[in-house]
């Protein structure tokens, strides 16, 4: 017996409206809003000191992300193959969410209003189409699935790419990117190895050892004298290689042809982002 997946492109058109409303609005109103910052200041650590300050840009952020993540979780508790559980459901999540940060770190460095309003339409552009990408990649058995989960893929090592750029542009110092680099490429290791719907701590195990890879790498990469948009091609192919390698290793389709592919292909990558440094 087959599958029937029900209809529901009115119900997540609906859900999907509301979410983009609402997340918009509020990115509108900060516009207007200027709320004071708050600084902490730490103890210095490795002989440098460090502050920590909340202002309307990280409240802006903290926001965008957390509307998006609560409201992508709600369309997904309705999602007519919920009961399926191919993979915990939070790992939809993620994708959609780190869209939301992307997002929200363009509107922040858009100063004029041109700027901003077209930050602002690519923005609810680029939310919805992530929400509605994981949406229908949510089950195998649901409409689109292929499609849906292929340009999920592209998404994330595309997000991937701009927010470690973002990072490493910012000239922090290593104690603080490397962390951040952490959580975002741990995130996305999680996202994108989860799609093989094997159990959660294989894959949770797979995407804290990318996580801690690309962070030594990041910390590796800030004493190469080369361009923040290079290292970060460098930290997407890594990314890329070892969650493809994890990929068929928890399928079962893990080969010494498999090894050498990517191998092959990484190494190409490397001497061609190297030659051409961007």
């Amino acid at each position: 017996m087959f599958t029937q997946v029900p209809d529901n492109r009115h119900l997540e058109r609906n859900q999907l409206s509301v979410l983009l409303a609402i997340t918009l609005v509020s990115a509108t109103l900060f516009r207007f809003i200027e709320l004071p910052a708050i600084t902490w200041g730490v103890r210095s650590i490795f002989g440098s000191p460090l502050n920590f300050s909340i202002n309307s840009d990280l409240l802006l952020t903290f926001l965008f992300m957390g509307l998006v993540a609560t409201g992508t979780l709600s369309m997904m508790e309705s999602h007519p193959l919920r009961e399926v559980k191919e993979r915990p459901l939070v790992f939809s999540l993620i994708t959609p969410t780190l869209g939301a940060l992307l997002a929200s770190l363009g509107l922040i460095r858009a100063h004029s209003w041109p700027l901003w309003l077209a930050g602002l339409l690519l923005s609810g552009v680029m939310i919805g189409g992530l929400i509605h990408l994981s949406y229908r990649a949510f089950s195998t058995e649901g409409t689109g699935y292929t499609t849906a989960r292929t340009l999920l893929n592209i998404a994330d090592y595309l997000i991937g790419f701009v927010v470690f750029s973002l990072i490493l542009e910012s000239q922090e110092r290593a104690l603080i990117t490397g962390p951040v680099i952490l959580f975002v490429s741990g995130l996305l290791a999680l996202e994108l190895l989860s799609a093989s719907s094997i159990s959660f701590k294989p894959v949770l195990l797979f995407g804290v050892i990318i996580a801690i890879i690309e962070s030594e790498f990041a910390w590796v990469l800030g004493y190469w004298p080369i361009s923040s948009w290079t290292a970060a091609t460098l930290l997407t192919l890594i990314l890329y290689f070892w969650t493809g390698l994890g990929y068929q290793y928890l399928l079962e389709r893990l080969t010494l042809r498999v090894v050498v592919e990517f191998t092959l292909l990484a190494i190409l990558m490397f001497v061609l982002v190297i030659w051409i440094k961007p």
